[in-house]
């Protein structure tokens, strides 16, 4: 297998050099003298022939080039590279474009620029290479805009847990601009194929958030379209803790199980050798579908390689592919080796060619021993494929994951069967619906009713494999000494004794029983959709949902009737459209009215990305409109859609139908104060309050004992005094607060004063929801 050991020399050339960084000279003598050492070797000291002499002495010279390859990658730079003018304490001027899509997150956006140009202030400096560049969140980029930003160039950071630097290095960045201003020059840059692709991504994007609900939609933003910024924190750790990660971003070891189960599916239907090029050409079209990234392009040539490697069918020639193609793709750039996505891409479709096919047949025999073959192939089949193909990539990406990620999860090779075979229905039903959106609206919607249920029950079993128990080993360090010896025990074990190959029994018929499986599925997504319709349809009560919003407040109000009003957003675009998501109907996405009742801006700056998802019938407004970005976003937003927007004033009141009211107590420029009542049910919520506010409602007295208080402002003491408190006599007092609140919030004082109160905090319950019939009320929250 000359190839082979070619290819891995030439790996673990770039490898040692990476570690141990020797003078070139160095590396050429010892090859020199190992050549020399081998080839002079009398015959009668070894068995080596002359062939395999040569073999050796070709791989030590393919050790020298990888070392020489690492080499050309350490770069020496010049006033001409944008870097060279890092951690500088004067702030620059920079001028470049956009090279990729933005990356949009909850307070910020990461742009890509290629630089072009360098203002210091004294001089102009024509300058290359990539620069990161953090910008304030809601305003819109594309690929291509020319852009001229201020502020200081540093280096990427390193921790002791991640190194920015390294992981930007190896795409090309070695300069980051973490606060930038941003100014839309004219003209455009890029090229206009790339463009075409990007734009046709971006209203892909749109439409899946229009299509889909939270979080379902940003679970297949980033399924489909590599996009998985959209899904909130707590969901994406759900995700990692499962090993259920791979499905969620486009990574190696996701391409690599989307190729194997691509080739199981196309085989069966068009024949082996058709059924590869069909995968081959899905792989392709996926590519392309999300944005072809330089990460996505190498997982997806791995993905093909790998496709090449389970058709050959040979052992050896899959080992050859997959250690030539590697090689290849270090040469263009030594520094993927270091990368996690590089890795797991190598080691997942190692495990595929090793153990793919013998593990299928290992399952079918086992089978047979309860019933008849052919029986047992139909048992073994549709099952088999998914999970152990997964689990024949797990085994090998199990010392990968524990190396780069610190920890092992336990759960993932349970969670993995129950998911997994969901996932190629998911992506195919939700591909056909963004595809016929793109032409034809309302049938794409159509398509997605019938894709959707699949995506819930993807986030449903991750939530639900997530809670169990001991599920995942955090690992403090990790050896990568131990990361060697699993590997060298695995292969030892695969290579010794009888071919795994040899084991096991090829899969059979996969699709005999095609038609009830296709009655089965029916029922099923029926199924989930009438469940999901009744529990977002009203129960008769009025529920108020104080949701999980950090230091602002969110909240959600059901009325007894099924309409929805939501008050204000909170910073978290992700987390708000996630909570809506989960709570409003897949049929009607709409809100009934939004309320602003307040204008700062952690107060709303989720909502300028998540009107477009969840648009509101009517607004009604409190506060300055100007007072703040975000406050300025959404009245922008709402003038060009149209919306009708009624200026809050005191004493105004909103039916919420079968006696309930939500009435204005007061309003001020920082926004208004919220009284919901139904019968003996009383809710208060000072969201915009000031210190006038407290006087003119007598701090309390004019309005009365109430059921449930919000305090002002995450509980700032001087908008919470002890009389407010004991005037209006809560039985629950609610507080909307982040873990670690940058500003020390809660006031001590305030909590001192709620010491003999019924006191719940969203970052320690999670979301509130308080129902009522306007007699009694229930309570339930998300963590106790």
């Amino acid at each position: 297998m000359p190839l082979l050991w070619v290819s891995l020399a030439f790996l673990i050339g770039i490898a040692l050099n990476g570690f141990w960084r020797a003078p070139l000279e160095m590396w050429l003598a010892f090859t020199l003298l190992s050549a020399i050492g081998v080839w002079a070797i009398p015959g009668r000291f070894t068995t080596l022939k002359p062939s395999d002499k040569r073999i050796i002495i070709v791989s030590l010279a393919a050790l020298l080039l990888g070392a020489f390859r690492y080499q050309l990658t350490i770069q020496k730079l010049t006033p001409s590279d944008v870097a060279w003018y890092n951690d500088r304490k004067y702030e620059v001027l920079v001028t470049g474009w956009i090279v990729e899509p933005p990356d949009y997150r909850d307070t910020y956006t990461n742009l890509r620029l290629r630089v072009k140009q360098l203002d210091t202030g004294k001089d102009v400096f024509k300058v290359g290479g990539l620069l990161l560049v953090r910008v304030p969140v809601n305003d819109v980029y594309r690929y291509g805009d020319i852009l001229r930003v201020r502020g200081k160039l540093e280096t990427p950071p390193v921790d002791e847990d991640f190194s920015y630097r390294d992981y930007l290095a190896r795409q090309g960045i070695l300069s980051y601009m973490p606060q930038a201003e941003a100014t839309l020059l004219p003209g455009r840059g890029g090229n206009s194929i790339s463009a075409a692709i990007y734009a046709v991504k971006e209203r892909s994007l749109e439409n899946v958030y229009r299509l889909f609900p939270d979080p379902e939609a940003s679970l297949l933003a980033g399924i489909i379209l590599g996009v998985d910024s959209g899904l909130p924190a707590p969901l994406q750790q759900a995700f990692k803790d499962t090993g259920t990660a791979h499905i969620i971003a486009i990574s190696g070891f996701n391409i690599s199980i989307i190729a194997g189960i691509f080739i199981l599916l196309f085989s069966r239907i068009l024949g082996p050798r058709r059924g590869a090029i069909a995968a081959v050409l899905g792989i392709i079209f996926y590519t392309l579908l999300v944005g072809a990234s330089a990460a996505v392009v190498r997982a997806a040539v791995m993905g093909t390689f790998s496709i090449f490697a389970m058709q050959v069918g040979r052992r050896q020639q899959g080992l050859n592919t997959l250690a030539f193609v590697a090689a290849l793709m270090a040469l263009w750039n030594p520094l993927f080796i270091w990368d996690a996505g590089f890795q797991l891409s190598f080691f997942a479709t190692l495990g595929l060619i090793l153990y793919g096919e013998p593990f299928q047949r290992a399952a079918e025999r086992f089978i047979m021993r309860f019933t008849s073959p052919e029986r047992a192939g139909n048992i073994a089949q549709p099952i088999s494929g998914f999970v152990l193909l997964t689990f024949a990539a797990q085994i090998t990406t199990i010392p990968i994951m524990a190396y780069q990620f610190k920890q092992i999860s336990l759960v993932s090779f349970i969670a993995n069967p129950f998911i997994l075979p969901a996932q190629p229905a998911v992506m195919i039903l939700a591909g056909i619906a963004i595809f016929i959106s793109l032409i034809a609206f309302p049938l794409g919607q159509l398509a997605a009713w019938i894709s959707w249920p699949l995506a819930a029950y993807t986030i449903r079993m991750v939530e639900l494999f997530d809670s169990l128990p001991l599920g995942v080993i955090y690992l403090q360090d990790f050896s990568l000494a131990f990361v060697f010896i699993f590997y060298a025990a695995l292969l030892a074990v695969t290579f010794s004794g009888s071919r795994l190959k040899d084991i096991f029994l090829s899969l059979r018929e996969r699709f005999r029983y095609l038609s009830a499986i296709t009655i089965l599925a029916v029922l099923f997504i029926g199924a989930l959709l009438i469940w999901r319709a009744v529990i977002a349809g009203p129960d008769g009560k009025l529920h108020v949902t104080y949701l999980n919003a950090g230091s602002a407040d969110a909240v959600l109000i059901e009325t007894p009737e099924g309409r929805h009003i939501l008050v204000n957003g909170g910073p978290s675009a992700s987390s708000l459209s996630d909570a809506l998501g989960r709570r409003l109907s897949p049929l009607d996405r709409s809100l009934d009215w939004l309320i602003i009742a307040s204008t700062d801006e952690n107060q709303l700056s989720s909502l300028p990305r998540v009107l477009d998802r969840y648009p509101p019938r009517n607004v009604l407004w409190s506060g300055n409109r100007q007072a703040s970005f975000s406050s300025r976003s959404v009245d922008k937003w709402l003038a060009d859609h149209s919306i009708p927007v009624t200026q809050a004033r005191e004493g105004q009141t909103l039916d919420l139908g079968k006696g309930a009211t939500l009435k204005v107590l007061s309003v001020s420029p920082r926004g208004a104060t919220l009284l919901i009542e139904w019968n003996g049910f009383r809710a208060l919520f000072p969201i915009g309050e000031n210190f006038d506010t407290l006087d003119q409602l007598e701090y309390g007295n004019a309005v009365g004992p109430v059921a449930v208080l919000s305090l002002a402002q995450s509980g700032y003491a001087p908008l919470t005094p002890v009389d407010w408190i004991d005037n209006l006599n809560p039985q629950l007092i609610l507080l909307g607060v982040a873990a670690g609140d940058k500003n020390g919030l809660p006031d001590q004082e305030t909590l001192d004063a709620l010491a003999e109160r019924s006191l719940l905090r969203t970052d320690r319950n999670g979301w509130i929801d308080v129902s009522t019939d306007g007699r009694k009320m229930w309570v339930e929250m998300e963590r106790k």
